[in-house]
């Protein structure tokens, strides 16, 4: 019998580097320290690879309870972000001085369960096709991306994102339009100090929760977003906007808890397995947002989730602004128990 051979899933991505990162202008950040792409390389007229350093100790991505040993989602998605932003920029011919607008976005992560332990910070690999370009180079309004990642010589999953663009010279009128009212200036929004339990949404530091209070029904939940906007990961710079990022953790926290209280599962043996999100209109800073979500039944479809990951739940979930709903989708939660084993990831070079 021939010797089994190894998937080459992502080729090309053996000769990126990990040695320094990359422009943080190019990633719409200040800080060093929330910059974990460190290479990238044109491919194709629309493809291109990314590189991205795990932190092995973070103040928010690595801060939780959990005792799963995995990469937190979170952090995967924002490095796919950054693949993104810098990408956009740099081969997709959007202008550093475009707002961004993000339609819809989705990922899966099958193989999150899967990776072998490693001493060294992960050394992320990620493939990035673009399409559906419309607007001129220079003047980009909107592309899709499709991001594939490996870890640890393993397929770890997949992001879909649809953004679009605003040129900056339209953008306060577009915004002051959508809002009906004048920006407040991010240095004179009030702090909120409120916050749930820390452990009931898989957290130690109360920096890190974004809920301020939870109501939990028999199928259902929901609860106050509280806006960090004093913590330097999620507001890394002022915004005029609560971001997607954040959002997403509202999301996270607020599904955590319901596996427990819905569902009786362990919260620090929970975590997300997937989601599937689109957006309507920003969530305004300066008004109340709440989060629900709903309980359904056991993840039912038959795919590379429900083929990798045990205990697989989903919860609908809607973002409501002013009545209104701003945002909406699907949150997939898994949940491994302790000496059940799991599938081999998928290995490839």
């Amino acid at each position: 019998m021939p010797p089994a051979t190894k998937k080459t899933c992502l080729p090309g991505a053996a000769n990126l580097e990990f040695m320094r990162t990359v422009d943080r202008s190019l990633l719409h950040r200040w800080a060093l320290s929330e910059v974990f792409l460190t290479d990238a390389r044109k491919t194709g007229e629309e493809e291109y690879l990314a590189a991205a350093q795990l932190p092995p100790l973070h103040a928010y991505y690595t801060e939780s309870t959990s005792r799963l040993g995995c990469p937190d989602p979170m952090l995967l998605l924002e490095c796919c972000r950054q693949a993104e932003t810098y990408g956009g920029h740099e081969y997709a011919g959007v202008s550093r001085k475009s707002k961004f607008l993000l339609r819809s976005w989705s990922m899966e992560l099958p193989g999150l369960l899967t990776l072998p332990h490693q001493e060294e910070p992960g050394e992320l690999r990620i493939s990035v096709r673009t399409g559906n370009r419309r607007g001129t180079p220079g003047d980009v309004r909107r592309l899709s991306f499709g991001i594939d990642m490996k870890l640890a010589q393993r397929c770890l999953g997949f992001v879909r994102m649809d953004v679009g663009y605003i040129p900056a010279e339209v953008y306060d009128t577009v915004r002051l339009q959508g809002r009906g009212r004048p920006l407040v200036p991010f240095k004179d929004l009030p702090r909120q100090t409120a916050y749930v339990d820390p452990h009931l949404v898989g957290r130690s530091d109360p920096a890190n929760v974004v809920l301020s209070s939870a109501t939990v029904g028999s199928d259902n939940a929901s609860a106050t977003v509280r806006v960090p906007l004093e913590n330097r990961s999620m507001f890394d710079h002022g915004q005029d906007h609560v971001p997607g990022m954040v959002l997403m953790e509202a999301a996270r926290q607020l599904c955590l808890l319901g596996v427990s209280d819905l569902w009786g599962a362990s919260v620090s043996r929970s975590t997300v397995a997937g989601f599937e999100f689109s957006f309507t209109r920003y969530a305004e800073l300066d008004a109340p947002t709440t989060v629900h979500i709903r309980k359904t039944e056991l993840y039912a479809h038959e795919d590379n989730l429900s083929l990798m990951l045990p205990d697989l739940r989903t919860f609908h979930i809607d973002f409501e602004q002013d009545g209104d709903i701003i945002a909406s989708g699907r949150m997939h939660t898994t949940t491994a128990s302790t000496g059940v084993p799991l599938l081999d990831g998928e290995e490839c070079v």
